[in-house]
């Protein structure tokens, strides 16, 4: 259904063929629901899923070690980064020591990155999520610098930032009523991190932004593979590479 004129339209469509409005991003793909990704995440792209199954996966091992070494080595802590232990800037964005924590934080993921990868692509989603978690923390540290702080709501936040920027690139019903959902539940969460404790709000606010400034400058992707196109495919594999390099440094780090 168009959500500008209400018409019932393909759900393949982009462009309703009756007033025009545009339904979702250029290069917009449903999922056919046939690849194991699209059943295990409604509407779901690799990216998403890799994301969940990494997070939780750490959690796991810390949990079954019973030691908290690699959470506490690649927490992120002003002192130890001024030292040059910078890969804590994006571990800290993977690791969860509590159950509560790591489900609410997996749920959020689950709910808001198939759909950021479904309207941004998996080359972008991957690049904003990174950007994100990393200004988070960067953010983070200089709040609270001597605080430690992980898990993955400082990109979770970027998510939404993402969704917030897409509303202001994209001016259709759907866009904009994924930004008013979006707004309303930063500030819930931002509301909710003054009220208890033990939640980092700065990193919050440092991933929402840098999600936001990442998928405006990223803008939606296009059908052609032009070079804007494949620029983005490097963007995603230097961060894949950096993320790959800091988990490098932190299991060298625990082994010292």
């Amino acid at each position: 259904m168009c959500p500008a004129c209400r018409a019932l339209i393909s759900a393949q469509a982009e462009q309703c063929p009756f007033c025009g409005a545009a339904i979702g991003a250029p290069g917009f793909r449903m999922a056919t629901g046939n690849s194991f990704t699209d059943r295990l995440i409604p509407n779901g792209k690799m990216a998403a899923a890799l994301l969940l199954l990494v997070n939780v996966a750490l959690f796991v091992g810390i949990r079954m070690s019973g030691s908290d070494r690699l959470a506490r080595y690649g927490a992120k802590f002003l002192p130890a980064i001024l030292q040059g232990d910078w890969y804590r800037l994006i571990t800290a964005g993977y690791l969860h020591t509590d159950f509560m924590h790591v489900f609410f934080n997996m749920m959020g993921l689950y709910n808001l990155a198939p759909i950021v990868e479904e309207i941004y692509g998996t080359r972008r989603m991957f690049a904003i999520y990174s950007v994100a978690t990393v200004m988070g923390f960067v953010l983070s540290s200089y709040w609270l610098p001597r605080s430690p702080s992980l898990g993955a709501s400082a990109g979770i936040f970027g998510l939404l930032g993402a969704l917030i920027a897409y509303g202001v690139i994209n001016k259709s019903m759907m866009a904009r009523y994924l930004q008013t959902q979006c707004l309303t539940n930063a500030g819930i969460g931002f509301i909710m991190g003054g009220i208890l404790p033990y939640i980092d709000n700065a990193a919050h606010l440092g991933g929402m932004i840098g999600g936001f400034a990442a998928a405006y400058f990223a803008e939606l992707p296009r059908r052609v593979d032009d070079a804007r196109e494949k620029l983005w495919g490097v963007v995603s594999l230097v961060c894949f590479l950096m993320t790959a390099w800091a988990f490098f440094e932190l299991v060298r780090a625990m082994r010292q």
